[in-house]
């Protein structure tokens, strides 16, 4: 047993001097950088009136795929941070759901496509990792975030208001998940697979 606890210390030790070596500090910082300025930049509409479709998930998938998946979720974490201390709009609140449900989709796509080998790789991997935000997007969503947005901006009677003025279907809470949080998620990691992918392919031959 003290062997085996050992050698998964030494393990563990080897990834955290990889994932923090100098190269991959320089490599998170950029892309941390990259991800922060792409949150910044705003489509002319919201979604259900608080959804924004924004690409600053692609340079933390493009980091995990490369690098691994730690540094796509260092990258997630980094960029959050920085917008919520900087820029933020919804007191934390939308920084802190964009962490925990982009996370659901960085983590599992580079994880799975760096395993995976073949041509289908990029499709299983990322229709996983789609899955995987809408599901988890959901239930945070559910139970945290949209309670603790309608919190924030005047009651979950203006929230569900607003969603059902583009929604005539939302009436509750339920049917915002449902409704409208479930399949943006669903095209969000479709374009964000998509965008990722054709991204990777040049870069690949390069790094």
């Amino acid at each position: 047993m003290t062997e085996k606890t050992n050698q998964l210390k030494k393990v563990g030790s080897l990834a955290s001097k990889e994932v923090f070596s100098t190269k991959n500090l320089v490599l998170i910082s950029l892309l941390s950088a990259v991800a922060y300025v792409l949150m910044l930049l705003h489509l002319p509409f919201k979604f259900i009136g608080f959804l924004e479709l924004e690409f600053s998930d692609v340079p933390a998938i493009i980091g995990g795929i490369l690098y691994g998946p730690a540094v796509g979720i260092i990258v997630e974490l980094i960029k959050n941070l920085i917008k919520a201390i900087t820029a933020t709009t919804t007191g934390g609140v939308g920084e802190f759901a964009n962490f925990v449900i982009c996370s659901a989709f960085v983590l599992p796509g580079s994880l799975l496509f760096r395993r995976m080998k073949g041509k289908g790789r990029a499709f299983v991997s990322f229709s996983i990792a789609t899955i995987s935000m809408t599901v988890i997007g959901g239930l945070v969503n559910y139970f945290i975030m949209i309670p603790l947005y309608a919190k924030v901006f005047g009651g979950m009677d203006a929230v569900i208001g607003v969603s059902s003025q583009m929604i005539p279907a939302i009436k509750d809470l339920g049917t915002i998940v449902l409704f409208g949080i479930t399949p943006f998620n669903i095209v969000k990691g479709i374009i964000l697979g998509i965008v990722s992918w054709y991204i990777y392919k040049p870069l690949r031959s390069r790094i």
